[in-house]
């Protein structure tokens, strides 16, 4: 079979699933309650009354409602489209011969994917009209150089072990338990810094050295009260007073009155800050401190947050084929669903819920699923493009690039292969 001929059928079975959906009015609700949600938000969800507040809620939580919605319709279509088909026992007629099982999963997989990229378009295209007069640049997040959470455990792990103090229940603890609520602890690491005291911390902001920075950050206090802070950032010649409350997060510009032989030199180095206030003040290296450097315009930020909504639609879409390939169809649309709620909410169940020293058998088998599904999902949970939406951080190319050859081109093509290799091994298979 040609090149050509397998494009021709391609599309042919792209085309026929598009029309399936199209004809079932699903596509037409589906834009029909995504419009909706879009435009009734703000008069659903209030926010702290600041118009800050209110673009921060809708920026988050209306294309994620959209995107909700399209990923349990999409899902359950692709998951129930070869499940019906096999148990009808008409998978034959729906396929263009001689054209493989593969192929027709992918394309199906395709259109679906198709259908979703339509939905959050029209969706996007009404969130950057209601929010054009708030459009601002995104910027790039710079986190400290710092070791890696592990490695902090490890030596964490070492000087606990080497302590004649140490419980001998905590001592006899298996190895893997102690380092992960050592990494856990890690990340809640508390830096103080005491007043008139000075706290520094090492940025790579070298090919940055053209364009503004600012830091975010947010501090507390020993009584976690709400509190004065002032002190001032310097970043080699680069300089930004703040005069804040502790618990609140501040963005403060650094000037940039510096040569630009200066430049690349200063941008790469350690950012201090010197706390004028009377009171000591705490942060978080690993989550309450960032360096920014400004980036591009908002609307080349929703592409790519778009993109990558729709790379995570695609992965969701190709693993609701393969189940469907392999389950009935009410079974395949269970275990898909639940997989997606399992999977969202595995993160916060792990950290919500760590590693007890003892635990029985049940808790041991239920925190050991969680981080099983927690880990399968970790490369769609670790995209955050809503987030960084609402909160201006720039989604960043590398990553929509990574996640496009991945999740829209990889995975489809992988889960296709797989299911054509379980309906082939299946007693009522084709």
């Amino acid at each position: 079979m040609g090149c050509c001929a397998v494009i021709r059928a391609f599309c042919s079975i792209f085309l026929l699933e598009f029309r399936r959906f199209f004809r079932s009015k699903a596509f037409a609700l589906l834009i029909i309650a995504s419009t909706a949600w879009m435009i009734l938000l703000p008069f659903i969800l209030k926010s702290d009354g600041t118009a800050e507040g209110a673009r921060e809620i809708y920026m988050r939580y209306s294309l994620g409602g959209v995107f909700a919605l399209s990923a349990i319709a999409l899902a359950s279509s692709a998951a129930s489209s070869l499940a019906r088909e096999r148990e009808e026992k008409r998978l034959q007629l729906s396929m263009i011969r001689p054209v493989s099982l593969a192929y027709l999963a992918l394309a199906r997989i395709a259109a679906l994917v198709f259908i979703g990229a339509i939905t959050l378009f029209v969706s996007s295209s009404i969130l950057a009209f209601k929010t054009r007069g708030t459009w601002r640049n995104c910027w790039h997040v710079l986190d400290p150089v710092l070791e890696s959470a592990s490695e902090e455990a490890e030596k964490e792990y070492a000087r606990y072990m080497a302590d004649p103090d140490l419980p001998e229940e905590i001592r006899k603890s298996d190895k893997a338990v102690l380092i992960r609520l050592l990494t856990r602890h890690a990340f809640e690491r508390y830096e103080a810094i005491p007043p008139g005291g000075k706290g520094g911390w090492i940025f790579d902001a070298a090919k940055f050295s053209s364009r503004p920075l600012a830091v975010r950050i947010r501090f507390t206090n020993d009584y976690n009260i709400r509190d004065d802070v002032k002190g001032v950032f310097s970043f080699g010649s680069l300089k930004g007073e703040i005069d804040n409350i502790t618990q609140a997060i501040a963005k403060i510009p650094l000037d940039k009155k510096i040569n630009r032989e200066e430049s690349s030199s200063l941008r790469e180095g350690q950012l201090d800050f010197e706390n004028l206030g009377k009171n000591s003040l705490m942060l978080r290296p690993r989550r309450d401190i960032n360096l920014l450097a400004e980036a591009d315009s908002f609307a080349f930020n929703l592409i790519r947050a778009n993109l990558e909504l729709i790379a995570i639609l695609a992965s969701l879409i190709s693993l609701a084929m393969f189940l469907g390939a392999g389950l009935g169809r009410s079974v395949a649309v269970f275990t898909c669903i639940t997989f997606m709620f399992v999977a969202v909410a595995s993160s916060d169940i792990i950290s919500e819920c760590p590693d007890p020293l003892e635990s029985d058998k049940v808790d041991k088998m239920s925190l050991a699923i969680t981080r099983a599904v927690d880990f399968v999902a970790r490369p769609i949970n670790s995209l955050r493009p809503l987030a960084a939406l609402s909160l201006d951080e720039c989604v960043e190319t590398k990553e929509v690039v990574k996640v496009t050859i991945v999740d829209i081109l990889l995975l489809p093509l992988l889960f296709s292969l797989l299911s054509a290799f379980v309906i082939a091994h299946k007693e009522d298979g084709v």
